[in-house]
């Protein structure tokens, strides 16, 4: 048999009783025990049905009930029952004492009281309670708390009838005292759905701010960039020919090695401005989408960084909110900076696949790996985009971020962000170009 603790968990919680047991238990004991609280839940259901019947006579209740008795207990063709309140007795055919009782007795007033009494007509193996389970001592005191119940409420009737004017009056009374309330209420109502209809107007407000942040931040770093390629890297590129034009008229063999080293130092320079300019503002992005955008990304992190960085995405040409791809593409960019720096990873997988209305592009690496509790610590400088900040900004355009990352098991960084139409409609950005 299931120990009594079993049972009551399957009592208290059906939908996990086969959960709850041990695994060594024999599917028919599992039966077995669903079984006796089924027999226990349909004698308490045929006892509320009974005690509704305000019809019938307290004989005619204590007859209907104690015939409930038997098929409710664990070995109904051994069990007889009888009821006893005030003067009035009710027993089952075949009804006799023995030493195997299971009894509760309970008051309904001074002067009113009555008794259940359940008896095995021979030894069954211990339990609980001698032969009960702990689950019919518990139905026992159940149908003896309703029967209580019930004659409480049969003598009270005629209280009731008494206090039935005086009741009329004082609900009437209280009608009109919930009215008033009811009418303030509903101004309440109407007041903070007003309000909520403000903070929801507001909120969009915030989010069309916080995507215009991000297309003004954009354009001043394409401005930077401009500047970059247009004044600083033709300013080289000249100094370069005029250092190679130079080397022509120099005779010295000193001063014409010391300009090749110049025009060395200057490609260097020049290197460095268009890395600069691409870091600004990839230009890859607005020119060709932001999947050649990530797959360029990836390219140069493997070649800066030394990090193996695998890239794959699905080919298609999907049309996205410019602010949109502009959050993507710098989230990326810090994912991949934070697994350089800080998850000692040596290999990332980025993946790009849209469907469903949606885009979602995930960042996995096997780096060291973090508590996700404590995200903050992998933030990385505090002037950094950040993962919270990911994760607002996401949210704002309708997206959402999901990080999961365990201890030496590394991470998983997932951005998803509705298509949307791309405010270009397949011409350049030129609202994010100068003037």
């Amino acid at each position: 048999m299931l120990s009594t603790r079993n049972t009551r968990n399957k009592l208290l919680k059906p939908s996990q009783a086969i959960h709850a047991l041990h695994p060594e238990v024999p599917k028919n004991e599992v039966i077995h025990a669903l079984r006796e609280r089924v027999k226990e839940l349909t004698a308490l259901h045929s006892t509320v049905c009974v005690l509704q019947d305000d019809n019938l006579s307290t004989r005619e209740v204590l007859d209907r009930i104690v015939k409930l008795i038997p098929p409710a207990w664990q070995y109904p063709e051994i069990t007889s029952g009888r009821i006893i309140v005030g003067n009035c007795e009710s027993r089952n055919r075949g009804f006799r004492r023995t030493r195997w009782l299971q009894a509760c007795n309970f008051r309904v007033s001074p002067s009113l009281s009555g008794r259940i009494e359940v008896y095995y007509h021979k030894k069954m193996p211990k339990e609980a309670e001698g032969p009960f389970l702990a689950e019919e001592r518990n139905l026992i005191n159940s149908l003896a708390d309703m029967l209580r119940v019930y004659f409480e409420r049969k003598l009270a009737s005629e209280a009731l009838m008494d206090a039935h004017n005086d009741l009329e009056q004082r609900v009437k009374d209280r009608t009109a005292e919930l009215e008033k309330l009811n009418s303030a209420l509903k101004a309440e109502i109407m007041e903070r759905e007003l309000r909520q209809k403000e903070i929801l107007s507001y909120q969009e407000k915030l989010r069309g701010l916080s995507a215009e942040l991000i297309l003004t931040e954009e354009r001043e770093r394409r401005e930077i960039a401009t500047d970059l390629h247009d004044i600083i890297g033709q300013t080289l590129a000249m100094a370069k020919m005029k250092a190679g034009a130079l080397r022509g008229y120099c005779s010295v063999p000193e001063a014409s090695s010391e300009l090749k080293n110049l025009s060395g130092f200057i490609d260097e320079a020049i290197l460095a401005s268009r890395n600069l300019t691409f870091q600004l503002a990839s230009p890859i992005l607005y020119e060709l989408g932001l999947e050649s955008a990530l797959e360029r990304l990836a390219a140069d992190t493997r070649k800066r960084q030394g990090l193996a960085v695998d890239f794959s995405g699905d080919g298609r040409r999907i049309s996205l909110p410019i602010e949109t791809s502009v959050l993507i593409f710098k989230a990326v960019r810090e994912l991949l900076m934070n697994a350089v720096k800080h998850s000692k990873a040596s290999e990332v997988k980025v993946r790009v696949r849209s469907g469903g209305g949606k885009i979602a592009v995930t960042v996995r690496d096997n780096g060291c790996g973090f508590n996700t509790a404590e995200a903050s610590v992998y933030d990385g400088d505090k002037g950094g985009f950040g993962l919270f900040s990911i994760r607002e900004k996401v949210s704002r355009l309708g997206g959402a971020f999901r990080l999961s990352s365990r201890r030496d098991s590394g991470t998983l960084a997932v951005i998803t962000a509705p298509l949307g139409k791309d405010k270009r409609n397949g011409k350049k950005d030129t609202y994010l170009r100068r003037p």
